[in-house]
């Protein structure tokens, strides 16, 4: 069994980035965990950052449920929102221990260009634990693992050039639309960022009439030991 870990700088953008992918891996019985590194606590306007942490965990967990992951595979690290450091040892080391105990193939992760500075920061931040995480540096963070593939996605500003695009059926459209409709704190006022519906999934209906049709997310391409799953028909050399 792949096992799979898509790591989100805030809840939601799991979902927004590569929900059709997850839903995808978990039809395909794979295993998938989804890691938030903040709470997106102060996401929620008039609403105290203690609890909108807590709401927005439950958002969480029942948009992952939507797209099929096991109950008991979401994790909160609860890194504090809007400041997220690779540099400090204390979140570096949380990132670590999470990669070395749960030991992905496949790691997600937003691309290094992503227009928000935590999607950024969480970029480096994963990626610095991904260097580290088959070194005999930090003994106490866990045995040793290589990840073989890093897949950078997008959220907030498009890749500028897609080196792998996910297919998404029918269904697992639906899964991310479904899982998106969870995230009702962030349901916004007239005249700001609408994404918790259709707008949702517009950069995968976009990647898919670029290309083959219907919907798709593009990824960037980190690292590739290995693709751990085989490519739709479609796409399969001749």
């Amino acid at each position: 069994m792949t096992d799979v870990l898509v790591f989100a700088p805030h809840p939601d953008d799991e979902t927004l980035g590569c929900g059709g992918s997850i839903a995808h891996h978990t039809a395909m019985g794979r295993n998938v965990r989804i890691v938030c590194l903040t709470s997106g606590e102060q996401g929620v306007p008039g609403t105290a950052p203690e609890h909108a942490g807590l709401l927005r965990e439950r958002e969480t967990e029942a948009a992952a449920g939507k797209l099929g992951v096991a109950s008991g595979n979401v994790h909160f690290l609860r890194l504090p929102d809007g400041d997220l450091d690779p540099g400090d040892r204390g979140q570096f080391l949380s990132v670590l221990r999470i990669l070395r105990h749960f030991r992905p193939e496949v790691v997600y992760v937003p691309h290094a260009a992503d227009a928000s500075h935590d999607h950024q920061q969480a970029h480096l931040l994963v990626c610095r634990a991904l260097e580290k995480g088959a070194s005999r540096s930090y003994p106490d963070a866990g045995p040793r693992h290589w990840v073989g593939t890093v897949l950078g996605y997008e959220v907030w500003s498009a890749i500028g050039a897609p080196a792998f695009f996910q297919s998404l059926q029918p269904a697992e459209t639906e899964a991310k639309l479904s899982a998106l409709s969870c995230y009702s704190t962030q349901v916004k006022g007239e005249g700001e960022a609408d994404y918790a519906g259709e707008g949702g999934v517009a950069l995968a209906r976009f990647r898919g009439a670029m290309t083959s049709g219907g919907h798709r997310e593009a990824f960037a391409v980190l690292r590739l030991g290995a693709l751990p799953w085989p490519p739709p028909y479609d796409q399969r050399p001749t």
